[in-house]
């Protein structure tokens, strides 16, 4: 059984076995794919790349694999569909057969392609390779329910805008272009999302960023008289360096998830402006990657070309009713310098955590202006991190302890779920703990 393969596109290659478990050699009269050669399968047959193999001999004991992939032909079909075959095996008087089954789905193919103002709808998959360009002052625009797959190392660039219009029945998905179960968790299938300086008007609300090398990177983004950059209702995980990378950025994210990443799951870089609202930002990368960097990082300055460190000031970095969380002694990390004239004033670096649980290992957290109502070091009890779930459990500490003026601005959470409707207070993250009637 093969899950989902694009048209054109081959599978992965799977195998089996034929076993003789008797103590003298055995002869396989033919082994033969039943398609023959008009079969979208193909077959290596203990070394012999061919559909039909004569006389095949196995030693007492002992064993040969077969491989076994398939390519799909593109049809006028938006849904997806069946091919199937099977192997037939002949040894004297005796057949057996091993069945093949597939599921095809036709795509839109993009292949190093610069798109004008343009819109992506459900219909059926879109297949981008190597990398996808949306040019200056040119929109895209992306509606429920759409699939974006990304072949290795592909990335989606963004000079002009993009307004990705997912719903909590239909979130818009960016994903690698392998769907077999053992591909769905695993990270570094593709590139990023990359918002150049140019860029901007952009929204991704309803969205499932996952598999990819980065999550999303903003450069330069929201400056000026530009709008922030908004991710809203927005999952980033199964990411293997950054969920979230900025570079001196203006942006706006709220009930949004930044889960496992192999570096930061949020870098806030060479300063710029940020606010975050009832986010869950969680790190609990396998345990095989040794992660020595933390959950969430801010820096305000870069060293160029001469050596010397260029400040660039975090004009504020904000925090509200959320969870920095992971499996490290500490998920918060600094960076910063500070400018010899305003070494008193902390201009060049400023940041605030308002009702938000930390974990925060021995850092200094005394300074009320900038942690506000918080807590520190507590599990927050996530039902399964393991599982990727970062929805509170019955036991949370974390439900009703939210600030209600702020809760009340953002009135659902990612789930589309009330927050205002709990009688016990609205909880922190982007998830509301409801339970079972």
């Amino acid at each position: 059984m093969f899950d989902t393969i694009f048209t054109s596109v081959g599978s992965v290659t799977k195998n089996f076995r034929i076993y003789n478990p008797y103590d003298e050699d055995l002869i396989i009269n033919s082994v033969e794919l039943s398609g023959g050669e008009t079969s979208n399968f193909r077959l290596n047959i203990n070394g012999q790349a061919e559909d039909r193999v004569d006389n095949l001999r196995i030693n007492a004991k002992d064993s040969v694999f077969v491989f076994v992939d398939v390519t799909i032909e593109p049809d006028n079909s938006n849904n997806p569909f069946v091919v199937s075959d099977s192997i037939l095996f002949y040894s004297g008087e005796k057949s057996q057969k091993v069945n093949l089954v597939a599921y095809g789905q036709n795509v839109e193919l993009l292949t190093q392609e610069n798109i004008k103002t343009t819109t992506f709808t459900a219909d059926k998959p879109y297949l981008i390779y190597d990398y996808l360009v949306v040019d200056s002052l040119e929109t895209l625009t992306i509606e429920p329910g759409s699939r974006l797959y990304f072949h290795n190392d592909a990335r989606l660039v963004i000079f002009g805008s993009m307004s990705v219009n997912g719903t909590p029945e239909e979130p818009v998905h960016f994903l690698g272009d392998r769907l077999d179960d053992w591909y769905r968790d695993k990270p570094g299938q593709w590139g990023y999302i990359h918002f150049m300086p140019s860029s901007s008007d952009n929204i991704i609300d309803n969205a499932i960023i996952q598999q990819g090398t980065m999550g999303i990177f903003v450069d330069s983004v929201g400056l000026g008289d530009s709008n922030p950059l908004i991710i809203h209702n927005t999952i980033i995980n199964h990411i293997s360096q950054f969920g979230i990378l900025t570079q001196n950025a203006n942006m706006d994210v709220s009930n949004t998830v930044i889960g496992n990443c192999g570096y930061h799951s949020v870098a806030l870089t060479l300063g710029g402006t940020y606010n975050f609202y009832h986010c869950t930002i969680a790190n609990y990368f396998p345990n095989w990657v040794n992660r020595n960097t933390p959950a969430l990082f801010l820096n305000n300055y870069y060293t160029d070309e001469t050596g010397a460190e260029v400040i660039n000031p975090l004009i504020e970095a904000n925090f509200y009713n959320s969870i920095i969380y992971g499996d490290k002694y500490s998920e918060i990390g600094f960076d910063f310098k500070d400018k010899e004239s305003e070494k008193d004033s902390k201009s060049s670096f400023n940041y605030k955590f308002e009702s938000c649980l930390l974990k925060s290992g021995n850092l200094d957290v005394s300074d009320q202006s900038r942690y506000i109502n918080i807590w520190t070091n507590e599990d927050p009890n996530f039902i399964d991190p393991s599982a990727y779930n970062y929805q509170l459990d019955t036991l949370s500490f974390c439900q009703g302890i939210a600030d209600k003026e702020i809760a009340d601005k953002y009135r659902r959470d990612i789930l589309n779920n009330s927050r205002v409707s709990d009688l016990n207070g609205p909880d922190i993250g982007a998830y509301e703990r409801m339970e079972e009637e």
